[in-house]
């Protein structure tokens, strides 16, 4: 052979085995040319460089050690962190982590609660996640996270209380979740959500309240939903919802206080209601609702209360409502009949 054949082989075997090296090193590149990866090979600790930056394995352990030593965290592999739960609560962490690879992480509960936290996370591979409960409470966050895969998680409590979170999540799969507690309590949300499937859905107390959420809702399968007690409180909602199934649905107080909903409801099979007490309390509801099952209903204290309501309710079973208090208080224009109540007094 040649000395420049020889040179030739040998100059191809050295690449070839660079190149091998490269693409066995323990931290890489994504396909999605953003997320950092990490396999099993490298070690807790261990650092690789990836298109010239230094990135270094952690584990929860070491996350958490760093942050809470205030150390740079926006250039770790997070590939083995299963628990995020409470990782930055109530920080003033505000960092660029969009690479992170989150796609291991099944809990991120409180998560961002109490923090500036506001940066780009759209990236990121939430599929395996199960509980989100609190996961921005009381944050400054309000980014595009409508390409988040949420198919897994069960816990939505709280997400987004007390935030300025207004961003177009129509698309999430939300089929698995079970619970919606205050969801968007407190903010500013107002995005289509009529495309959700919400059937599994149990507990929507306070989903809404207090924010100003008024977007059509009405082809939501509720059935399986027993809470709704202030649910639209002190909201802007005021979108047709008659054909829901709330034939399930124990407790519906304050469910649409202080709102400006007055939509035909009159179909509902309230059957299952124990509870409606402040249910249209400063509300302008003003609907003939006199076919209405409340004979299971035991609390209807400040029911109406602060209403322009004048509708014929005579006929309604109330015997066994036993707390009625300011069932009807500061309505002089209602001078239809009421609720005969036997067991408590206004």
């Amino acid at each position: 052979m040649s000395s420049f054949r020889k040179l030739v082989l040998i100059i191809t075997i050295m690449v070839i085995g660079c190149s091998k090296d490269s693409d066995n090193k323990p931290i890489y590149l994504a396909a999605n040319g953003i997320t950092i990866k990490c396999d099993n090979t490298g070690m807790v600790g261990d650092t690789f460089e990836v298109d010239g930056v230094t990135y270094t394995i952690v584990d929860e352990t070491l996350l958490r050690e760093m942050i809470d030593n205030g150390e740079d965290v926006t250039t770790v592999c997070t590939s083995r962190v299963t628990d995020m739960s409470s990782l930055f609560y109530d920080s003033q962490f505000n960092e660029e982590i969009s690479t992170w690879d989150v796609s291991n992480v099944t809990d991120m509960t409180w998560m961002f609660r109490f923090t500036i936290f506001n940066q780009d996370i759209s990236a990121w591979d939430v599929s395996n996640v199960t509980n989100m409960s609190d996961m921005f409470v009381g944050s400054t966050f309000n980014q595009d996270i409508s390409s988040w895969d949420v198919g897994n998680v069960t816990n939505m409590n709280l997400m987004f209380l007390n935030s300025p979170f207004n961003q177009d999540i129509r698309n999430w799969d939300v089929s698995k979740a079970t619970t919606m507690v205050g969801m968007f309590y407190d903010t500013p949300f107002n995005q289509p959500l009529g495309n959700w499937d919400v059937s599994s859905v149990t507990d929507m107390n306070g989903m809404f309240g207090n924010s100003s959420f008024n977007q059509n809702i009405s082809a939501w399968d509720i059935s399986n939903v027993t809470d709704m007690a202030g649910m639209f409180g002190d909201s802007l909602f005021n979108q047709p919802i008659g054909n829901w199934d709330v034939s399930n649905v124990t407790n519906m107080g304050g469910m649409f206080y202080n709102t400006p909903f007055n939509q035909d409801i009159s179909n509902w099979d309230v059957n299952s209601v124990t509870i409606m007490r402040f249910m249209f309390e400063g509300s302008q509801f003003n609907q003939d609702i006199s076919a209405w099952d409340v004979s299971n209903v035991n609390n209807m204290t400040g029911m109406f209360r602060n209403t322009e309501y004048n509708q014929d309710l005579g006929g309604w079973n109330v015997a066994n409502v036993t707390n009625c208090e300011f069932f009807s208080e500061n309505t002089p224009q209602w001078v239809l009949p009421k609720p005969n109540f036997t067991n408590c007094t206004e």
